[in-house]
This record gives structure tokens, C-alpha cells and sequence, in this order.
């Protein structure tokens, strides 16, 4: 890689796999830029800093001297891809490496496993205080599932009617057990937010801190964990 860029990971899992239409963070040294934040729809260029992955235009969220939030344009082909930052004072290069799919689930803490963005029945927030009941239909966040059934606009919140579907349905396991999805997509009003309802399995050991894996097309995203009585 370049010497200014020092990785490109997966937004969610901060995982080195990546997929079109996902988050993707970069890491690298980016002097002179203001630290700034972007909303949605998330435009291609932000405080200056523009972003292309295969010659096409990226959405960038989040730029800062050491750090971009960015999406990977959802019609960037799988395979070796040529990246390209440019800033107001410079130009940056790199390759990457994009697969079909990518899962992975954003987290919110440092522990093993750390804790997945995960809502309640109740959209509550999932927390050891805050449990979801074994039978709930809890909704799990991440990025990177691949394609979906109806086109995207790079950057823009996704439709809430109808629903932007994945094309593959993902298999996830909870505490080991095979859950039940029933929704698979992007969640309405965000950009490349994907959204999954899972039902938690009724046994009765799935209780306390249980770990959470999704795989989408035989890929696995990283292990995640929620909170159930």
C-alpha cells in the first residue's frame, strides 16, 4: 500500500473483507484535512476529500487526518479494484480487494466477543440490563451482505416502501442454534445499513452474554454478542 494509507477495512468489523455497497473505513496519515462529519444522503465529497473506488465516485461520511468513513459504490465489480483518495493537497493510492460479500456486524464495545448493535422486540436498545426474551424477534445492524433485490443509490437512505431486500438470505446463529431471519435489507431511511430480523431461539440455554455469527453467501461476519432471559 501507499506509505500514506495504511489499511481499508470493513466499517462493521474492521475486518479486511469488503464488499460493493458496504462501509469501508481507511486508516493512513492525511495531513492538513479538517476533521468533519457528513449526513445523509452522504455526498462524494467532504471537507475537500473525494474518494474513488474503480473510477467511481464513493460517498465519503467521515474524514479526518488519520481516518475515512466511506461506502464502496455499489456497482464496483468483485475482484482487485484500484482506490484513490484525494485531499487539497494531495493524492493517494492503493488497491482493494472486493468480494461478492462481506458481513459484518457493527459493534459497541472492546469485549470477547463485543457487543453487537442490536435493538430489542420493543426497539430498545440491547444491553446486560436491557435483554431480549428467548422467542423475541430482535433486529441485528451490519454492512456488506452483497446484493440486494432492487437497485441502489450510492449514499442515499434506503426506501422504507418497499423494502430493499438482500438476494441471498443469510444464515445466523445464535449461542450456536440456527435462527430464524425474517428480514434481510437495508434499513429504511439510512445509507448501506443492513438490517436483520432474528427471531432468538426458544432452548433454554440461550441466556446471558450469547454470541452471534451471520454468514451471507458461505462468508462469516465477525462473532458478536446479546444479551437474553
Amino acid at each position: 500500500m501507499n506509505a500514506q494509507i495504511s489499511s481499508v477495512r470493513n466499517g462493521a468489523s474492521f475486518g479486511t473483507e469488503l464488499a460493493a455497497g458496504s462501509w469501508a473505513t481507511l486508516f493512513g496519515t492525511f495531513p492538513g484535512v479538517t476533521q468533519t462529519v457528513g449526513q445523509t444522503p452522504v455526498g462524494t465529497n467532504l471537507a475537500g476529500v473525494t474518494l474513488t473506488v474503480a473510477n467511481v465516485s464513493a460517498p465519503v461520511y467521515f474524514v479526518s487526518t488519520t481516518q475515512i468513513n466511506f461506502i464502496i459504490p455499489a456497482g464496483v465489480a468483485a475482484g482487485l479494484q484500484p482506490l484513490q483518495v484525494k485531499t487539497g493537497s494531495a493524492t493517494y493510492d492503493t488497491n482493494i480487494r472486493v468480494l461478492t460479500a462481506a458481513p459484518g456486524i457493527f459493534t459497541q464495545d472492546a469485549a470477547t466477543p463485543p457487543k453487537g448493535a442490536v435493538l430489542n422486540q420493543n426497539f430498545s436498545l440491547n444491553t446486560s440490563t436491557n435483554v431480549a426474551l428467548r422467542g423475541d424477534t430482535v433486529q441485528i445492524y451490519g454492512t456488506g451482505p452483497g446484493a440486494f433485490k432492487n437497485a441502489i443509490t450510492d449514499g442515499a437512505g434506503a426506501p422504507s416502501s418497499p423494502l430493499n431486500q438482500t438476494k441471498s438470505t443469510p444464515q445466523v446463529f445464535v449461542g450456536g442454534v440456527p435462527a430464524e431471519v425474517s428480514f434481510s435489507g437495508l434499513a429504511p431511511n439510512f445509507a448501506a445499513l443492513w438490517q436483520l430480523n432474528v427471531k432468538v431461539p426458544t432452548q433454554s440455554f440461550i441466556t446471558g452474554r450469547v454470541p452471534v455469527v451471520v454468514f451471507m453467501d458461505g462468508v462469516s461476519s465477525n462473532e458478536v454478542a446479546i444479551f437474553v432471559q
